[in-house]
């Protein structure tokens, strides 16, 4: 064999699987195998499953539902650098799910990928383990000085729970497992027979719920960190918007030093500094060696009778995650001096969708400088009559 066809063969096996599974979180909270998403759920992964394409690696393969989803990404104005492919290899060097979970393994050793890439049994657990929501309580708890807050506990019975809501006007209680805004209860003082049911269920089926008081936000933030054998590092800010149900909506595509700038408004940077290095230090201890890949950790600025603050640890996302594909679209595929937003959209009719692309193509037509965005609009996902979900970008 010649030096070239070896080096060939091994560019061929060094490949990597990506794939959208958004349910992920649900996935852990039922905790076996046989988890079956609920149709929305499963709606947004067919309509969503291209959007690894544009963070994924360039020898990167991601799975997609349907060929015409794969012709269609090769006609969306932009190429991504991953490829996208329908059917699977048995044996893959990496595999980047959303997020891992047992269920997430399961399927894909169905589609034929071996055992071998996977995770263990073990490794799963630990996994889940760590997104549950006492990981956050943690790291809470460690943090100290000035320029922070926040408040967390863990309540393991429905007496504790009626007790720690009755010593605060308003308050949150948070299942262990749960996303997207799911699993978070408000209370007025009183806890109403309604969530004293929810609180039972929880309590019986994960074992605790989480208590925060209700704090006066003004802006959300996140901090992104990859992680990667037993070591956490920095690699970015994502500046979000949720709905009143706390859904994530969409993110703002700026560069780090900006997002700091708007976020320094309301505290000092040597505070998002000091936050930022704790946490780096924290995590690693806490997650060691049981996870890498990215994951995102979601803070707020609130307002305090003194003044602002950071709470600096509201959840952590020990997953891929709409902060880190923004973060890298915006570094990777949007000119440095510009800003924009990447959004996430729900269509409820049929046809909607579809509309809607038309009409931003023409009102925001895509322009382009050196193979990055500098101006218009790009749907990140294919659209067709029947789309539900979009991921797309615009920058004005």
């Amino acid at each position: 064999m010649t030096k070239y066809s070896e080096k060939f063969v091994f560019l061929w096996r060094m490949k990597c699987l990506y794939l959208f599974n958004p349910e992920n979180d649900m996935a852990l909270a039922y905790g076996g195998p046989y988890y079956m998403p609920p149709s929305n759920a499963r709606k947004m992964a067919h309509d969503l499953a291209a959007l690894p394409l544009w963070y994924a690696s360039s020898e990167g393969e991601v799975w997609l539902p349907e060929f015409r989803q794969v012709a269609w990404m090769k006609e969306c104005g932009l190429s991504p650098k991953a490829c996208g492919v329908v059917s699977l290899r048995a044996h893959y060097d990496r595999l980047h799910p959303w997020g891992w979970s047992a269920s997430m393994v399961r399927r894909l050793q169905e589609a034929g990928v071996e055992a071998s890439c996977c995770p263990t049994e073990g490794q799963i657990q630990r996994i889940r383990t760590l997104s549950a929501r006492a990981t956050a309580v943690e790291v809470l708890h460690s943090f100290e000085g000035d320029g922070v807050m926040g408040e967390s506990c863990m309540l393991y019975s429905l007496e504790e729970t009626i007790r720690w809501c009755k010593e605060r006007n308003r308050s949150l209680l948070k299942a262990p497992w749960s996303g997207s805004g799911r699993g978070i209860q408000p209370v007025e003082k009183e806890l109403p027979l309604p969530l004293q049911g929810w609180t039972n269920h929880i309590l019986k089926t994960q074992g605790y719920v989480v208590g925060e008081p209700y704090y006066n936000k003004v802006v959300d933030f996140a901090m992104e960190f990859l992680a990667c054998q037993g070591k956490v590092s920095f690699v970015g800010y994502s500046f979000f918007e949720t709905d009143a149900r706390g859904i994530y909506k969409e993110n703002l595509l700026a560069a780090d030093e900006t997002i700091e700038e708007r976020l320094s408004v309301y505290v000092p940077r040597e505070s998002l500094c000091r936050v930022r290095e704790h946490l780096e230090g924290k995590l690693a201890e806490v997650i060691g060696d049981a996870y890498d890949g990215y994951l995102g950790v979601d803070m707020m600025v609130c307002r305090t009778e003194e003044g602002f603050a950071v709470h600096p640890c509201v959840e952590i996302n020990l997953r891929m995650n709409m902060g880190v594909v923004s973060r890298l679209l915006y570094d990777h595929y949007i000119t440095p001096d510009v800003q924009g937003r990447f959004v996430i959209e729900y269509y409820p009719v049929p046809g909607e969708a579809l509309r809607m692309h038309r009409a931003m193509q023409e009102c925001h037509p895509l322009v382009l400088q050196d193979g990055r965005i500098r101006q218009g609009y790009l749907s990140l996902t294919p659209v067709f009559e029947e789309t539900s979900y979009q991921a797309y970008v615009l920058v004005q």
